[in-house]
């Protein structure tokens, strides 16, 4: 068994393992009682509100391909939808929510033949919905910080101030040429000659500050169908809970699903859930419940994708733009 392999079953055990923790933790007849009692229409308004997540999401990214012509005219909405559920269903089997990222890439740049455009797209649409994410939890924790208490609050101002650093720095003119002068790698290697490009193409974005703009709030907009959803699938279960209460959990465990210490953020999604959840009142088995039923509406959405990867996997291979 190689290293990577070691390293899969290993992302999987942790996953596993944060499912039976909080498994043990779960008062099984209130648990039965809330399926059984579970508001059915509610339910099917969470589903559907995922689906209309989804198709925001693939409007959202064509935004930004629109700099480029070839973006928008050669390859139709209907494909970059197929895009995205692809990489959707192949996120259910990798490490983190950032692996799906790859996979749009990939069929991005088979459908425009830019591997450094296609890239950095789909670079700049994650990057601004990260931004999103931390704008609606830095406003939150701000405004309603005392509900999750002093070291919660800290801990998520200084991720947040961590990450818009990392962020400012990659957004620097200065980093690829530096970069050109002190590593070879970044010379000499193909792989690093193509990160280089990758990160100029990104840089590239800022010359366009309006569309960027837009898209951040086409992002927010996105964030918001998302904490509404679960908030729509707690009231099914009739959770006693604020709306606030999901602008403060909801965007924080989205952000921690996007570490890569589990396959498909399985554990992550239901620990993160059940942690933050917890800090506002609400007991394991309800948050449980919430996570537990999302992520099935999730996966049954993200199944569809593979569903589009068989029926139509020829035309993928062959050609994505449309001809």
């Amino acid at each position: 068994m190689n290293k990577a392999t070691l390293k899969y079953f290993a992302k999987l055990l942790f996953g596993v393992a944060i499912i039976l923790f909080i498994i043990g933790k779960i008062d099984w007849v209130t648990f039965k009682d809330l399926i059984k009692t579970a508001e059915s229409v509610l339910l099917l308004i969470a589903f559907l509100l995922l689906i209309v997540e989804r198709i925001w999401a693939v409007f959202k990214w064509r935004a930004l391909l629109s700099i480029k012509t070839i973006g928008t005219g050669k390859v139709p909405m209907w494909n970059l939808f197929c895009i995205y559920s692809i990489g959707a269903f192949w996120g259910l089997f990798l490490p983190s929510s950032l692996s799906t990222d790859v996979v749009r890439g990939y069929y991005l740049h088979k459908a425009i033949n830019d591997p450094a455009f296609s890239a950095a797209s789909v670079i700049v649409d994650r990057m601004l919905g990260l931004f999103s994410l931390l704008f609606l939890c830095i406003i939150s924790v701000l405004m309603y910080g005392p509900k999750l208490g002093e070291q919660a609050t800290i801990l998520v101002l200084i991720v947040s101030a961590i990450a818009i650093v990392a962020a400012v720095v990659a957004h620097l003119e200065i980093v690829p040429n530096y970069l050109e002068r002190r590593f070879t790698f970044f010379t000499k290697s193909p792989v690093g000659k193509q990160l280089l490009s990758m990160h100029r193409m990104f840089l590239s974005f800022k010359k366009y500050p309006s569309l960027l703009f837009r898209s951040f709030t086409y992002s927010l907009i996105l964030q918001l169908i998302r904490i509404f959803t679960i908030y729509v699938t707690a009231k099914a279960f009739e959770v006693d809970a604020d709306l606030i209460d999901f602008f403060l959990v909801v965007p924080a465990t989205v952000i921690i699903i996007m570490v890569p210490v589990s396959i498909g953020g399985l554990g992550v999604r239901e620990g993160s859930f059940v942690g933050l959840f917890s800090l506002v009142g609400v007991p394991v088995t309800e948050s449980f419940a919430i996570s537990a039923t999302n992520s099935i509406m999730v996966t049954i959405i993200a199944l569809f994708g593979g569903f589009i990867y068989l029926a139509y996997r020829s035309d993928f291979n062959r050609d994505l733009s449309g001809k």
